[in-house]
């Protein structure tokens, strides 16, 4: 009798170990970094026809080339707004003084129910932005035939992790460049402007951009 029981109880610690065993190999796999296929966009258009670069890019956008500030584009639907921390009068001119007033700007992607608002402080040369309902997967035939090569190229170098950018990016009017957000990339510099990046848990995004050079020197 008591073999029985000496032969159940080992048995029932064997099972134990085998399954405590079990779980830590099922553990350490799935901790093991996964292997994902680096996306390379390859544009579909010239150089001329580039929404950012060349002359594709609607009034929305080409309005205001050569301004001192920067947009946030949505790469799914390439709807952008423009971030005022610099102000510029009907005739293209900066204006160098004091505005007195906060402003704020909106752009939302109802289909995917996502949004951006945005508040910006041209008197302490700053902007606001909060994303919510952010998407990390771009649309591939789209922004193919949107960028040139040499856009998609800013894109392409940056991914470097198994984490997509998200739908959204930040336009240099000045400089015709753009940069995706990337929380492997959380903190970057956009012409004479430095954007920190906030990546929430919820996959929301914060943005706080701040213009470098001093105020009305």
């Amino acid at each position: 009798m008591k073999k029985c029981i000496l032969s159940a109880i080992a048995g029932a610690l064997f099972m134990l170990v085998a399954i405590i065993i079990a779980a830590n190999i099922s553990a350490a796999r799935k901790q093991e970094p996964q292997e994902y296929e680096h996306i390379d966009y390859v544009s579909t258009i010239t150089e001329s026809e580039c929404y950012v670069c060349g002359n594709g890019g609607d009034y929305t956008v080409s309005a205001y080339w050569g301004e001192d500030n920067v947009g946030i584009v949505n790469l799914n639907t390439f709807e952008m707004m423009r971030l005022e921390i610099n102000r510029y009068d009907d005739r293209g001119e900066q204006i160098e003084e004091p505005a007195g007033y906060m402003s704020g700007v909106g752009l939302s992607d109802k289909e995917a129910e996502s949004y951006a608002h945005a508040y910006c402080f041209p008197d302490n040369a700053y902007a606001s932005v909060q994303i919510t309902g952010v998407q990390y997967a771009i649309d591939r035939d789209l922004i193919q035939s949107k960028l040139c090569q040499t856009c998609l190229d800013s894109i392409n170098s940056l991914w470097f992790t198994t984490q997509p950018p998200a739908e959204y990016a930040v336009v240099s009017f000045e400089e015709k460049t753009i940069q995706p957000l990337l929380n492997a990339h959380p903190w970057f510099v956009s012409g004479n402007f430095g954007i920190d990046c906030e990546f929430k848990e919820n996959g929301a995004i914060d943005l706080l951009i701040h213009y470098c050079p001093n105020r009305y020197e």
